[in-house]
């Protein structure tokens, strides 16, 4: 077996296999012996079939099944002779096999960066810290209230008003064509609040409880539309109905309230309580957006290329999370149906997350960092312990398996190199808060 191997990039390489031909027939009268045996052909006794004939029926699938069989083993010990670790399955371009000729084809693959990282160490960055203001504490209270509300009818009135709670059923089309996702039956629709689609809820004003009303809205105008010259206006006609009418009634909020929907004795109290809580999660977000920017400029000072096949795949990954994509969406499809400044957006994140496990996992090879066992196994306690009691067996069974400990083991000491490069950062603090709109520094 000959292998050249010729260099594409940093991650690719193009392997090019030819197998002798003395090999090639003796894999071909290997599957012959066996089809001369089990062959079933109108006409002849089983394992008397004449060699033209079982060439002639079975050729194709012959030389189908040799050639795999060849790429499976010649391709397997280049990897081991050569200490290539593939990311991705090969692309497989192979010639027509020919028995007593030599069988060649080639196979692209892909493999890891070889990053060394430097400069890790004090790394600028800025970390712009939040701090809550007494204006998001109320409006953060008033949704609490607003949960805690309660329906009453309108009954002094049979017309729809802002502010009221209308209960209708509405169906639109365009074109004479149904729009699938605008249908609905006694929908709830708080007037004044909700945006179910651009100029819908004024339509509605001063309609009256029973009355069905009828009207036409354009489509909100997209991205695309915009650039074109004179794009033609798009119309979806409405039919509604108006049912009922009711308008909330909020508890009051006083100490009652704290005590007994913010498990607090005074107002003050649960105040201070949604302040804490607005706290973490500014501070949990502020450490977040530190680490982007600390592994932004990392990859600046660090720049390399990471395998195409690794990115589409996080990219489906991450649409999928987004709920744009199916799992069982291949992403081909998933990449032509984007627009293209969302695709490329989604593209560039999922390339820098792909580039980032790569430099992190390289960053704790060279300087050594461990994860002991221990750690891991408390982890894995940690995450079974906070979901629900009925899905913990699942979960028990998921990581009893070797390569999702494994898994879970590369995240640890990912997370650990991460936390030393925001450790070792130069970061400037800066204080601000949000006040009347503006944002202050």
């Amino acid at each position: 077996m000959n292998v050249h191997i010729e260099i594409l990039d940093a991650v690719q390489k193009k392997l090019t296999f030819e197998i002798p031909s003395d090999r090639v027939k003796e894999e071909v009268e290997k599957v012959y012996r066996t089809f001369q045996r089990t062959a079933q052909v109108k006409g002849f006794r089983a394992g008397k079939v004449p060699r033209p004939v079982l060439e002639r029926h079975f050729g194709e699938q012959v030389a189908s099944e040799v050639s795999a069989h060849l790429i499976e083993e010649s391709y397997l010990k280049a990897l081991q002779e050569h200490s290539l670790q593939v990311v991705a399955d090969p692309h497989l371009v192979p010639e027509k096999l020919v028995s007593g000729q030599p069988f060649r084809y080639s196979a692209t693959v892909e493999l890891p960066p070889e990053i060394t990282v430097k400069d890790y160490e004090g790394v600028e960055a800025e970390k712009a810290v939040k701090k809550v203001t007494d204006e998001e504490v109320e409006k953060s209270l008033a949704q609490i209230v607003e949960s805690f509300a309660q329906l009453s009818p309108i009954t002094d009135r049979n017309h729809v008003e802002n502010g009221d709670v209308v209960t209708i059923d509405y169906a639109a089309s365009s074109e004479g064509r149904p729009l699938s996702d605008l249908q609905g039956k006694g929908r709830f629709i708080e007037i004044g609040k909700e945006v179910t689609f651009p100029g819908f809820q004024e339509k509605l004003l001063g309609a009256r409880k029973g009355e069905t009303v009828q009207f036409s809205l354009p489509f909100p105008q997209r991205e695309e539309d915009a650039r074109e010259q004179a794009p033609p206006e798009r119309l979806a006609a409405f039919r509604v109905t108006v049912h009922d009418l009711a308008r909330k009634e909020l508890p009051t909020l006083d100490d009652e309230f704290a005590k007994d929907h913010g498990e607090c004795d005074t107002l003050a109290e649960l105040r201070e309580k949604i302040r804490t809580n607005l706290q973490q999660h500014a501070d949990r977000q502020v450490d977040s957006q530190l680490q982007d920017a600390v592994m932004t400029r990392l990859l600046e000072l660090n720049p390399f290329e990471v395998p195409p096949t690794l990115v589409r795949e996080q990219l489906r990954r991450m649409l999928i999370d987004a709920r744009i994509a199916s799992p069982d969406i291949d992403v081909a499809t998933l990449e032509s149906r984007l627009p293209e400044g969302l695709r490329a957006g989604f593209m560039s994140s999922a390339r820098k997350q792909v580039q980032i496990a790569f430099l992190l996992e390289a960053l704790a090879k060279q300087l050594e960092l461990s994860i002991p066992d221990e750690e891991v196994q408390k982890q894995v306690n940690d995450i079974i312990e906070r979901v629900e009691p009925n899905l913990r067996p699942q979960f028990t069974v998921f990581y009893g398996r070797e390569e999702n400990r494994r898994m879970l083991h590369t995240r640890l000491l990912n997370d650990k190199a991460l936390q030393l490069v925001v450790e070792k950062a130069n970061v400037k603090v800066v204080e601000r808060e949000v006040a009347g709109g503006e944002e202050k520094e």
